[in-house]
């Protein structure tokens, strides 16, 4: 929202725009909202003039008109499927991940979220020669795996290297770093825009490192925690400053993580990219768990979702939303095998799911998909 300055229109002087603030008109959105008659008197100027500003204010600062029809082909133009490169997954997922979508794989500590993003990065840098930003927050990037994986399919060391060469690894401190790093890379994409797409994924691997000294390392222990859990707030007696200090504390990570979110959104839409998000299973409170034997194993609920019955996403029920697709990744039977199911999504069924297996090849396919 642009504010009022002597720049927009040679009659908005210093004495007219003193007048405008003196009545809490400081925006162009606020000078459109009110009345004609009422800024004739605030500003002392005719109606033509003020019918002026407002013109010259529209002409300038509204959205250009798009057909439909131009809007459509510029999806359809610049929308593509890329496919992760694990044969289950990619028929689960109707083919692969979307560009303009926000995706999310969820699971506990050790399930394979990671060996998930190195297996789709070696994929995609390989067999579709282009750049893979992988935005590394645990400093736990292998490129050593990555560099097995390829060995393990039987490519050249000069392969190797061009691959290596095209998965860029961003290490990052914390969620400021984040959003510097953000900036820098939509100046990037947006000078990318010219029909060829070099950047079609971005990977986060993991979003909660970041906000978790915002909102704890568990939402779910704690005095402080417990007090923003409960409906009796009274019941911890707390003192007054330390409920304060987390309140601020508290509000300024959710204030960073829809930051966060429509910082995503805007890249995803505007340079039609993918956003791969790593994000972390919990263990439930004991007042919020639901019944079940505790083998943490997905199950359908109410016939239309997959949930894991003792487990749930980090970051708190803001962040639920942002992802349209939520895969949710943990262990079966041994220490290979992993099933996959789509925890939530906006296009596909949440009965899905698919069994893979993680060895020196990566994330390869395993039988019994659904």
């Amino acid at each position: 929202m642009a504010r009022l300055c002597t720049q927009m229109n040679p009659l908005l002087e210093e004495r007219v725009l003193k007048r405008l603030h003196q009545r809490k008109i400081f925006t162009i959105v606020d000078i459109l909202q009110e009345n004609a008659d009422k800024l004739i008197q605030i500003t002392k100027l005719s109606y033509k003039e003020i019918l002026q500003i407002r013109q010259n204010i529209i002409a300038n600062y509204s959205a250009f008109p798009v057909k439909g029809i131009d809007a459509y082909n510029e999806i359809l133009s610049n929308t593509a499927l890329i496919p992760s490169g694990i044969e289950s997954l990619d028929a689960m997922i109707g083919g692969g991940f979307l560009t303009g979508k926000i995706y999310e794989v969820c699971g506990s500590s050790g399930s394979g979220k990671t060996q998930l993003c190195l297996t789709v990065s070696a994929h995609i840098a390989h067999d579709f020669k282009q750049e893979v930003h992988y935005i590394d927050t645990k400093t736990d990037f292998s490129g050593k795996r990555v560099q097995e994986v390829l060995e393990s399919k039987g490519y050249h060391d000069e392969v190797i290297g061009a691959v290596m060469e095209r998965i860029r690894v961003t290490r990052i401190k914390d969620v400021y770093e984040l959003f510097s790093f953000l900036q820098h890379l939509k100046t990037s994409l947006h000078h990318d825009q010219d029909g060829h797409h070099s950047v079609r994924i971005i990977i986060l691997d993991s979003l909660p490192a970041l906000f978790f000294p915002f909102l704890g390392k568990n939402l779910n222990d704690g005095k402080i925690s417990l007090f923003f859990h409960c409906k009796r707030m009274s019941t911890y007696e707390l003192p007054s400053y330390t409920v304060l200090y987390v309140m601020i504390h508290l509000l300024s990570g959710l204030t960073l993580m829809n930051q966060m979110a429509n910082t995503m959104k805007y890249i995803v839409t505007e340079y039609h990219v993918t956003f791969l998000v790593v994000n972390l299973a919990m263990q439930l409170l004991e007042e919020e768990n639901v019944a079940g034997d505790g083998s943490n194993e997905c199950i359908p609920q109410d016939g239309n979702l997959v949930i894991c019955d003792t487990m749930k996403p980090a970051l708190g029920k803001y962040w639920l939303d942002i992802p349209c697709t939520r895969l949710f990744i943990h262990k079966i039977n041994s220490t290979e095998r992993r099933q996959i199911a789509v925890m939530k999504s906006t296009s596909l069924s949440t009965k899905k799911r698919c069994k893979v297996l993680i060895n020196q090849k990566g994330v390869i396919s395993a039988l019994g998909s659904e």
